[in-house]
């Protein structure tokens, strides 16, 4: 069985909104911190709306920066 880190991170290479991103995803015991950059503010939400459907996900901390 995965850990969490690594179902989110396998959640998002498979969907097909997510996968081109690369996001760095880290885990304390179910809080997630996610890292990285995406181009647009509704693709850094899709990432945290993903993210917190998944099982153990206690809470996210969304730094995710935003470039255009």
């Amino acid at each position: 069985m995965d850990d969490l880190q690594t179902t989110i991170q396998r959640t998002l290479m498979n969907d097909s909104r997510t996968k081109d991103y690369g996001v760095e995803v880290l885990d304390n015991n179910g809080v997630i911190i996610l890292r990285g950059a995406v181009p647009s503010h509704a693709a850094r939400d899709t990432i945290e709306a993903i993210v917190r459907e998944v099982n153990g996900v206690i809470t996210v901390n969304n730094e995710i920066d935003v470039v255009a």
